[in-house]
């Protein structure tokens, strides 16, 4: 079943702003206006599988032939409009981005298995699978859809590489489940702080079998979010537009590189 998404605005009281600061998450109402696209269309639908049922926003590239794709998960207390911004600079770029809102607040497991069950959807449902190459799949996650997302790639083989955009950890899981990522491995950090568990990620990165770490010196946990909402930099700090075009050049280059994408459309 398939239906047009609305943007919510989510009311923030105090008890959440002190979870921020204990670095559980970030929340807010986004505030950054989407960049033009080129050549991307958008579409919404209501995508109900296993695990749980979903919104989700696909950004289509405008292009003949089938095309790579990658899931992008948002961050705890955030949905899929959160990372707009990276569907639409994916699609740009010419891969399919499908960004969805992920079913659970806190079960990352359970999100992982949805991450997972999500691909697959695409990459078997006959409408969806003439457009995107199986072959060529990604994900890519934000804080706490960067642990998700690391869950999923984990969790069943096929996916080419996995993105963490300052991923966090919680309680081990995504140390506990790194070893037996398969994929490419790509993880790309902001200063420690506590928006990002002090770094945990760091954790995760020992656990994997051939990262690829990149820390971006002098970003916020933030940076890599795309919008973000004021609420959220007044928590974690400002964000600014060379860090975030940082994190765009270095997950896009790899995005390529793994995905055997077409040539880069932007100057990023």
């Amino acid at each position: 079943m398939t239906g047009v998404s609305k943007r919510r605005r989510v009311a923030v009281p105090l008890a959440l702003i002190l979870l921020m600061a204990l670095g559980v998450g970030v929340v807010g109402c986004s505030h950054l206006a989407l960049p033009p696209g080129h050549d991307v269309t958008v579409e919404s639908i209501r995508v109900h599988l296993s695990v749980g049922a979903s919104d989700v926003d696909i950004y289509w590239p405008v292009i003949a032939r089938s095309a790579p794709m990658v899931i992008v998960a948002h961050g705890f207390l955030r949905h899929r409009h959160h990372m707009s911004g990276w569907g639409r600079h994916l699609a740009s770029e010419g891969f399919v981005a499908v960004v969805p809102d992920l079913p659970t607040l806190s079960d990352h497991a359970r999100n992982g298995r949805f991450l997972s069950d999500l691909r697959m959807h695409f990459i078997e449902t006959e409408a969806w699978s003439e457009r995107i190459d199986p072959k060529r799949t990604g994900l890519i996650g934000f804080s706490a859809g960067g642990l998700s997302s690391l869950l999923s790639a984990a969790d069943r083989p096929g996916v080419a590489i996995w993105v963490g955009l300052d991923p966090v950890d919680r309680h081990g899981l995504g140390a506990a489940a790194a070893p037996g990522v398969q994929a490419r491995t790509v993880v790309l950090t902001a200063d420690p702080s506590v928006c990002n568990a002090h770094g945990n990620a760091g954790a995760i990165v020992a656990a994997l079998s051939r990262p690829e770490h990149i820390g971006v010196l002098g970003a916020v946990h933030v940076d890599a979010e795309w919008p973000t909402s004021w609420m959220a930099e007044l928590v974690c700090g400002r964000s600014t537009e060379p860090m975030r075009r940082e994190f765009r050049r270095l997950a896009t280059d790899a995005l390529h590189s793994a995905l055997a994408g077409p040539p880069r459309t932007q100057a990023e």
